[in-house]
Formats: structure tokens, C-alpha cells, sequence
């Protein structure tokens, strides 16, 4: 194991992790790894049957669970009857028939308890993996095997405490035994020498806009908005499904799966977007706040301000920091971190006169919250600091002077329809970060209005860069002041005196 930027990352090599998944746990400051072989994620036809397997070489497989929140108590007062004597298999094995979305698709999660050593509960007294199972349309085609469980959250020391447990996922897939990789699925090419991105190159004097792009953009105060243009309000800790992609095939121009996951604290007392995940094809990377991007095994990949993109090794995927922004381009979509509190994802496979459709195998708070698994499409650990609520969170209290955060789409936008508008998300989010006696900070009030127009200029294809009032006049100081909130870096991304 590999300690880097305040996250325990496997170091094992991606092939290393296909083999078996590695679960890590840290708990009352003490580290314990726990192995766990689980299918991290099946596709099945209607009408098929299918096998989950567990496995844990030390500990007790004690069930598999479907769609259901753990109860910590419970387990733990499971966890001393396995501690009392009790012998169960190391290996669970159970079989479904007839599948149908209605009854089997979900995240079903696998249970170990640890048991005992000398009399004393093993601490931590039991681990968990998740599997997803996506019950396919009759015309979808199945695509390779990709995680969508990181493993379970680790407390950590944060900058600003009290901040709740963090976690970088990088299990990539682990082969399922009832469901074969088949060899001869080609591999997408990779550019030695990508192009450089354009993502914000401007329409020529007079043209008209065909349509624009559809825009994720994540938002101080827990405010999401999606690809719809609709506005809101969660409540989020620890790591949640933004985005993904996961059925491929020969009727989809996208070659290989990709999903994102965002993962959030309190910071500056309120919820925040701490790092972006991403895991394109069979490989995984983290943007986290003060501008670091991160491989896996921990390794820092440097990226310098105004310089080329640089391609993310084994993906097809580069990034450039420009414009106060850690920027990301992977073909089939954009994103966007201002490496403290906000973040963006752009479809760019073209630009839309229409609201995009979700599609099979689109997940995440990007489309909507309507998982039917977890809580606010939360994944991982979802209790203790990361216990989240589906209660209304909006806050009702909303001050007028809130318009101001709102941006005037271009006179090419009108008849789009609200995804196409620059309001919804902004407007929202100042309401939760002055609900109340509550009022923003300098640096939220800051954050939001630069994540404002960002999300603007992605929608409408103009140029990222602009002055934002709330902003320290002195560039330099605001990115000395986002780059100490993180972890530390030997070359900053940026050159300022």
C-alpha cells in the first residue's frame, strides 16, 4: 500500500487488481486490509440466471445483500456472534434465475465479518464489497467489466478539520467467474501525440450557434446541476456516481466504458467537491483539490499552466491546467475542476438543439438521483460520516439578491429550452450557501461565481477565461490560497512570485 495525498491507493498494477480486489479499511487509527473477491459489476439478459460469488481468504462470508442500507449497530452486534464460535464457509456462492430489472437489478453487497483474535474483536469487526448488476434491454450489448464500488471510505487527517472520511476508488474490474472477458475485444487506440483540445474555442463573428453542449456542473452547498438543466439540492458526503457511461457495443460510437465519481467534504462549512475520479477504460485517475492530479499507486503527474495537454498514460484521455482549471478531455466527454469546491462535466460527442436523452448504462447525479440503490447514487462506505439523507434538503429561505449569480445565455440559446440556460444551478446554490443567518464566504462566494460562467461558456462553446468580481483582483493570490487547501506539491501546476 501506497500513502499519498492523504488516500491509502493500492499500488497493485491494474492486471494485479483484475485478479482480485483489494478492500481497505482504517478504523480507530488502525490499519487493517482485508481481502475480498466480489464481482464488482455483471451484465445479464432478461430471462437469464446468473451466480454471485464471494470470497475472503481470513474472514467470515457472512451474506449478500441486495439494495438494502447497513446498519452499523446491527452489524456489529452480528460481528460478536461470529466472534462467539460460529463456523461459516470462506466462500458464498448464490444463484439467481429468470432475471428481471425489477427483482435483480441493483447493487447487491457482500458482508465478511472478521471475527475474533485472543478473546478481542477484530477491529475492524467486518468489511464489505459491492457488485452492481445491470439487467440489459434485449438490444443492448454487454461492454467489459468496469467498478462502480470504490472501496470502502477511509478516515483521513484533512486540512480543515472536521472534514468527513475520504476515499480515491480505484478498483478497476475484477473478471467475474460467470462472465468471461472475451478476448478479442479490440482496444482503443490510444494518441501518442494528442491534438490540442479546443474545448473552448469560439464561434466566428455573425456565425449562428447549431444548438449547444449538454453541461454537469457540481456547485457549493451539495447544488448538482444536470444534463437537463435542472437545478439540485443533495446531501453528499463521501463519494457519489457524477457521471458514467457503461454499456458499449456495436450500436454505440463510445468504444469503452467511463465513469466519474465525485467524492466531498465540509470545507469552508458547507459541502464541497473535493476530488474528481475517473476511470476510463482500465485505468483510473483523481483531480483533488489544490490543483493535484493523481495516478494510480499514488504517483503525482505534474501538469504546468498554459503548457500542452499531456495524455494520461494508457488512456485516451489528456489533460492542461488554464484558465484557474485542471482540464480533462477523453473523446466522448470534458471535465473540469477549479480544484477546491466546483466542478463540470461536457458531452462533447456534438452539439444538441435538443435536451439530451439518457440512455442504458447512463448513471449518476449528472442525469438524475433515481438509482433505486443507494442514496443520492452514493457508492462505498454509507454510514458514520458518510451517512447521507434523501430528506428535501432545499433550502426555503431563498434571498433575492441570488440573481446575481445568474448568467444571460447567448440569443442563440433561446428556444433550447432550461438545459440550455445559465441559471438554475447558480441561483440554487447561493440560496443553500445564505440560508438562513447563514452567508457565504469570500471564497464560496468566489468559487461560485467563477464555476457561474464556466458553466456558461462550456454550454455555448465561448471562452473560458473572464474577470470575476468576487474574486482577488491578484490571480496569484487566490491560486497560492486554493493550492495550500490541498495536499502539498514539490512543482506547482502554476508560476507565481
Amino acid at each position: 500500500l501506497y500513502q499519498a495525498s492523504g488516500l491509502l491507493i493500492s499500488s497493485l498494477t491494474v492486471e494485479a487488481i483484475m485478479i482480485r480486489l483489494v478492500v481497505v479499511m482504517l478504523f480507530a487509527m488502525q490499519l487493517h486490509a482485508e481481502l475480498i473477491n466480489f464481482t464488482p459489476f455483471m451484465e445479464v439478459y432478461p430471462g437469464d440466471n446468473f451466480e454471485l460469488v464471494c470470497q475472503s481468504d481470513e474472514g467470515v462470508v457472512g451474506r449478500i445483500v441486495m439494495n438494502e442500507d447497513l446498519d452499523e449497530a446491527e452489524l456489529l452486534t452480528e460481528s460478536f456472534r461470529y466472534a462467539k464460535g460460529r463456523t461459516e464457509p470462506f466462500l458464498l456462492s448464490q444463484k439467481y434465475t429468470n432475471a428481471n430489472k425489477k427483482e435483480h437489478e441493483g447493487v447487491y453487497t457482500c458482508i465478511v465479518f472478521h471475527g475474533s483474535r485472543d478473546g478481542t474483536l477484530i477491529n475492524p469487526s467486518y468489511s464489505t464489497a459491492e457488485s452492481l448488476v445491470i439487467v440489459l434491454d434485449n438490444a443492448s450489448t454487454p461492454s467489459p467489466t468496469m467498478p462502480v464500488n470504490p472501496p470502502t471510505p477511509t478516515p483521513t487527517e484533512s486540512v480543515n478539520p472536521p472534514t468527513p472520511s475520504r476515499t480515491m476508488p480505484v478498483n478497476p474490474p475484477n473478471p467475474s467467474p460467470t462472465m468471461p472477458v472475451n478476448p478479442s475485444t479490440p482496444t482503443p487506440t490510444m494518441p501518442v501525440n494528442p491534438p490540442t483540445p479546443t474545448p473552448t474555442e469560439p464561434e466566428g463573428p455573425g456565425e449562428v450557434s447549431m444548438g449547444a453542449s449538454h453541461v454537469c456542473s457540481i456547485f457549493p452547498g451539495g447544488v448538482i446541476e444536470s444534463f437537463d438543466g435542472l437545478g439540485s439540492t443533495y446531501d453528499l458526503a463521501c463519494t457519489h456516481v457524477l457521471a458514467a457511461h457503461m454499456v458499449t457495443g456495436a450500436d454505440d460510437l463510445i468504444p469503452y466504458p467511463w465513469f466519474i465519481y465525485g467524492t466531498f467534504d465540509v470545507h469552508e462549512g458547507n459541502i464541497a467537491l473535493m476530488s474528481m475520479t475517473f476511470f476510463v477504460g482500465k485505468s483510473a485517475f483523481e483531480f483533488q483539490r489544490g490543483w493535484l492530479v493523481s495516478l494510480e499507486g499514488g504517483k503525482k503527474f505534474p501538469v504546468k499552466e498554459n503548457q500542452n495537454p499531456v495524455t494520461i498514460p494508457n488512456t485516451p484521455c489528456y489533460v492542461m491546467f488554464q484558465d484557474k482549471h485542471l482540464q480533462l478531455r477523453c473523446g466522448f466527454f470534458e471535465a473540469y475542476y477549479d480544484g477546491i469546491m466546483s466542478g463540470h462535466v461536457r458531452l462533447i460527442s456534438m452539439r444538441s438543439s435538443e435536451q439530451f436523452e439518457k440512455r442504458n448504462g447512463n448513471i449518476g447525479l449528472c442525469w438524475d438521483a433515481q438509482s433505486g440503490w443507494r442514496k443520492n447514487w452514493q457508492v462505498g462506505r454509507t454510514y458514520g460520516d458518510c451517512q447521507v439523507s434523501l430528506a428535501d434538503k432545499t433550502c426555503k429561505t431563498l434571498k433575492p439578491n441570488c440573481a446575481q449569480y445568474a448568467r444571460d445565455a447567448p440569443f442563440s440559446a433561446q428556444g433550447l429550452g432550461a438545459w440550455a440556460q445559465c441559471k438554475s444551478g447558480p441561483v440554487q446554490s447561493c440560496g443553500e450557501l445564505n440560508c438562513g443567518d447563514n452567508k457565504a464566504s469570500g471564497v464560496q462566494e468566489c468559487a461560485l461565481q467563477q464555476a457561474s460562467r464556466i458553466m456558461c461558456s462550456l454550454k455555448h462553446s465561448t471562452p473560458l477565461s473572464g474577470v470575476d468580481s468576487k474574486c482577488p483582483g491578484d490571480a496569484c493570490a487566490w491560486k497560492k490560497d486554493v493550492l495550500s487547501r490541498g495536499c502539498p506539491q514539490d512543482t506547482p501546476p502554476f508560476r507565481c512570485p
